[in-house]
């Protein structure tokens, strides 16, 4: 199904989290994931659909999801399939058996993922503790967060990331967090990161060899930082593990992604026929220039984590 006849299934309450996605009105794997739940939850809640209608759309909306944003963040990829394992089970099940069955594995995951976020955090905050000025880059959940429960002030540099507009919504957090926040272009990073103490980022994906996927500029967060040996941290859970490399798959497409609308919302159509907007939105980082992934596993230096990394996809394939 396409993004329209997925659309067609959901209720009006459903639509609007579907839009809130798939037109990027809110970001971060998190929120995508806990979002895609609500969706599902919604459905199997619905009063005027069947339990095999029910069953049937669910398993529509993960089949889309997963194709679509699910290929560029294996976390909602994973997390979906843990909301819809031992779905097959149902196709003889009751009604009512079908919608516990969906809500209860939607509300464990949420239970778990929640405290492991606790976990995760607290480390973060761990590492942050004796420093005063840092730099954030490009919107992730799990940073957002990190920055609310620093506790006392800091100053804190976010680039704009004018790219994917991913620095603006930091903004908000830290002010309301009581932070010294300075808002600058992200092609102002190296002088600001001078200022710096330590860098954080989210990731989209992280491989088992320690490699973070994220959006662009991420990469050149990373080369400033060891070239003027700043360390950067990666706060990301290990739901974001992919292991498919270890077994030959390829790894991420860049993502293809058309700037036009942002760098050339205002230029003449004439002159923008002309030129190509095209680039990517999704990027590799290598291992070496990461300080530590900071996980509910622990603060995991890159060259370490390949253990940690295949453990928790095999936990996985049990849950």
């Amino acid at each position: 199904m396409n993004k329209e006849e997925v659309r067609q299934l959901l209720n009006n309450q459903s639509s609007k989290l579907f839009d809130d996605i798939v037109n990027s009105r809110v970001l971060g794997a998190n929120n995508h994931i806990r979002m895609i739940g609500e969706i599902m939850l919604l459905t199997a809640e619905d009063e005027s659909e069947n339990g095999k209608s029910v069953l049937y759309k669910v398993r529509e909306i993960a089949r889309f999801f997963m194709e679509t944003r699910g290929q560029q963040s294996r976390a909602i990829y994973n997390a979906i399939r843990y909301y819809i394992k031992g779905l097959a089970e149902l196709e003889n099940a009751g009604e009512r058996e079908i919608r516990e069955r969906i809500a209860n594995r939607i509300n464990a995951y949420g239970a778990e993922a929640a405290k492991d976020m606790d976990t995760l955090i607290s480390y973060g905050v761990h590492i942050a503790e004796n420093l005063d000025t840092i730099m954030i880059f490009d919107y992730s959940s799990t940073v957002d967060r990190f920055v609310a429960e620093l506790g006392r002030k800091r100053t804190i540099y976010i680039p704009e990331s004018r790219a994917l507009d991913g620095g603006r919504p930091f903004v908000k957090t830290a002010v309301e967090a009581g932070h010294e926040v300075h808002f600058i272009p992200d092609t102002t990073m190296l002088v600001a990161l001078k200022k710096c103490q330590a860098a954080f980022m989210g990731a989209e994906t992280v491989y088992p060899d320690g490699t973070v996927f994220n959006t662009v500029g991420s990469d050149i967060l990373a080369i400033l930082c060891r070239q003027i040996g700043i360390p950067l941290y990666v706060l990301t859970p290990m739901i974001k593990v992919d292991t498919r490399p270890v077994y030959g798959y390829n790894r991420l497409s860049p993502m293809p992604f058309d700037y036009g609308p942002r760098l050339a919302g205002a230029w003449d159509m004439e002159a923008k026929e002309r030129v190509d907007f095209r680039g990517i939105k999704l990027l590799e980082i290598a291992p070496e220039y990461i300080r530590s992934l900071i996980t509910e596993k622990g603060i995991i230096p890159s060259s370490a984590f390949f253990h940690e990394a295949m453990e928790y996809a095999r936990f996985l394939e049990e849950v």
